[in-house]
This record gives structure tokens, C-alpha cells and sequence, in this order.
């Protein structure tokens, strides 16, 4: 059971995903009172969605790849801005990483912070390998959508949303009159090298993105985050491998030799939803 007790922790927080009812934790399993009942893999996360399709561009290599990224360092200036910022909230805060990939900002934190950490994402294969990744259990894992998440209303302090969709109607739903929406989106200047290379290149804009944000959210706080990394070519083949930017793009036709160094740049935007929304 011990390794189950982050589920055991956070079990109030759930709610079926087929009746809506509160669950609790019953041996290695999540049971509705109606007894919907969705098991705890070994590894430690749940699957609640019974029939997934997922992106054939985010399989298991592809979050292989941005793992290994993800633990070369290149993305800690972007974690390293969220801390400070965490530090102010109260012990035992309800952090939701959405869309959360292999689960690399949420195994992270959890080691630094005594709060309760709840990561998701569409992709079976993602959670797997962040719930591999996670000796500590100290994060729980599903894989959920963002549109219809097992979640009870209004129990979230924290919404992480780094690089990923948002859903601000959930999001609303979700969190407490309090609570917070910590995003990170993409700087203009985020992999600008690899963006030279293709045929048609052209500036990037994150305005869409930022404005839709203000939409629905009061925004509170901007940061920029940004720094140019030298690389070997094995990890420059690895972000090629990972990033979106590359998904319709027939890799052997780019040049990926004379790429020697990558910037990574993005915005923290944190903000609180309206409450006219």
C-alpha cells in the first residue's frame, strides 16, 4: 500500500470520469461509490480513459528524446523561475501539472516542495515513463484529458501548463477562488535556429497565444526566460527528434550538421482566472 500513498493523499481530490461520484482509494485501485473501478498500475499511475487515440508524433521515443533533453539541463532556466514563486503558497497546495508530457517539471518540484502533486497527460506512453521515473511516488500519475478531467470542483491551488494546451473553462473548474495558472509559452526566439532551416522560414509570434491567455485570465506576473545553449550533435538530433517544429518536416532534408548551438526562450505568464468567466 505505501506505494500507492500519494494516491491515498490525494484521493478526495478525484472524481469518476463516468458518473462523476468522489472515489477513494480500495487496495491498488481508484472505486467510485457506484464502483467504477480504475486500477493502479505497478508503475503508479492510473489510466482513466478507457479508448485512447494517440499522436502517432508522440510516441514513446519521442518522450524518450525530450527526457533525455529535459535531464541534460537545457530547460532549467524555465523550472528554475518557478520555484521562488511556488515558495509563497501554503504547505499542502494542490499543484496540477496538465499535459505534463514524461513528467520531468512535476518529479522535480515534488522534490523540493511539500505539496501535493498531481500530473496528467493523453498519452499512456508518457505517463508510464514518468511514473518509471519517479522512484520517490511521490507525484500521481493518470492519463486523462483536458477537456473532461477526473477531478473534483474547485480543489487545485496550482495549475502548471508549461509548453502544452490550455482548457481555461476547465481550468476555472478546477481551481479554488485563489488559485493560480503558471504557463509557459514559447519566446519568438525559442529554437530560432532550428526555424532558419526551413525553406519557408518565418518569425514566430506568440501574441495569439498570450492574448488568449488574457482572455480568460487576469494576468499577474511576465517573465521572460532565455538562454542559448552550445550542443553535440547527438542532443541537437534529439530536440530535431522532439520538437513540434520538425513534425511535418522530412528531417533528411535539413541540415542539421551545421547546427551547433539552440536557444531555448519562453514566458512565464502567470495569472488567476476572471471571475466573469
Amino acid at each position: 500500500m505505501a506505494k500507492f500513498s500519494v494516491f491515498k493523499d490525494q484521493e478526495s481530490l478525484f472524481a469518476c470520469p463516468i458518473c462523476q461520484a468522489p472515489m477513494r482509494l480500495d487496495q491498488s485501485s481508484l472505486v467510485c461509490q457506484t464502483r467504477h473501478t480504475f486500477n493502479i498500475a505497478k508503475q503508479g499511475f492510473v489510466n482513466f480513459l478507457r479508448q485512447n487515440k494517440g499522436d502517432k508524433h508522440y510516441d514513446m521515443a519521442s518522450f524518450e528524446n525530450r527526457s533525455h533533453i529535459l535531464a541534460a539541463g537545457y530547460y532549467d532556466p524555465i523550472l528554475e523561475v518557478i520555484p521562488e514563486r511556488l515558495r509563497d503558497l501554503p504547505r499542502h497546495s494542490h499543484v496540477l501539472d496538465v499535459a505534463c508530457g514524461e513528467g520531468y517539471y512535476s518529479r522535480q518540484l515534488a522534490l523540493e516542495f511539500d505539496k501535493d502533486f498531481m500530473a496528467f497527460d493523453l498519452s499512456k506512453d508518457s505517463i508510464l515513463l514518468a511514473a518509471r521515473q519517479n522512484p520517490q511516488k511521490n507525484v500521481a500519475w493518470f492519463v486523462g484529458d483536458l477537456a473532461k478531467l477526473p477531478l473534483r470542483e474547485h480543489r487545485i491551488d496550482v495549475i502548471l501548463d508549461i509548453f502544452s494546451p490550455a482548457n481555461y473553462q476547465e481550468f476555472g473548474r478546477l481551481l479554488t477562488d485563489q488559485g493560480l495558472i503558471f504557463k509557459v509559452i514559447p519566446h519568438k526566439d525559442h529554437l530560432k535556429e532550428f526555424r532558419q532551416l526551413l525553406p519557408e522560414a518565418q518569425a514566430y509570434s506568440n501574441q495569439d497565444v498570450l492574448e488568449h491567455f488574457q482572455d480568460s485570465c487576469e494576468l499577474l506576473e511576465r517573465v521572460m526566460i532565455s538562454k542559448t545553449w552550445s550542443m553535440p550533435a547527438e542532443h541537437v538530433q534529439a530536440f530535431a527528434e522532439m520538437t513540434p517544429l520538425f513534425f511535418h518536416v522530412d528531417k533528411k532534408t535539413l541540415d542539421l550538421t551545421s547546427v551547433r548551438q539552440l536557444t531555448v526562450a519562453g514566458e512565464l505568464l502567470i495569472g488567476r482566472i476572471k471571475n466573469d468567466k
